[in-house]
C-alpha cells in the first residue's frame, strides 16, 4: 500500500470498486485488524472522489457520498497533491 495515503488526502476511486460498509469495532483501529462482517457491499457506477479517514493494513477507511467505506488500497488513487486539509 501506498504510504502516501494520510487521513484528509482526496482519492480517486474508479467505476466497479466495490465498497465496504461494516459495524466500526475497537479492533480495526490496530494496524493489523481485519474488517467485521460486512454490512453492505456497493460497487461504484461510476468514478468518484473520497477523502481518506483511517489506514490499516489491510483496507483505507474513506468518507464517501455521505458514509464511511472500506476499500482495498489497490483500488484507490491518489489525487497528486490535493488535500482536503
Amino acid at each position: 500500500m501506498p504510504s502516501t495515503y494520510k487521513p484528509g488526502d482526496l482519492v480517486h476511486i474508479p467505476q466497479a470498486v466495490d465498497l465496504i460498509y461494516h459495524l466500526s469495532n475497537s479492533d480495526t483501529k490496530r494496524q493489523d485488524a481485519q474488517l467485521t462482517i460486512p454490512l453492505t457491499v456497493r460497487t461504484t457506477e461510476m468514478p468518484t472522489v473520497a477523502i481518506v479517514k483511517e489506514i490499516n493494513h489491510y483496507y483505507v477507511e474513506i468518507y464517501c457520498e455521505g458514509q464511511t467505506w472500506s476499500v482495498k488500497p489497490e483500488n484507490i488513487y491518489s489525487l497528486d497533491g490535493w488535500s482536503a486539509r
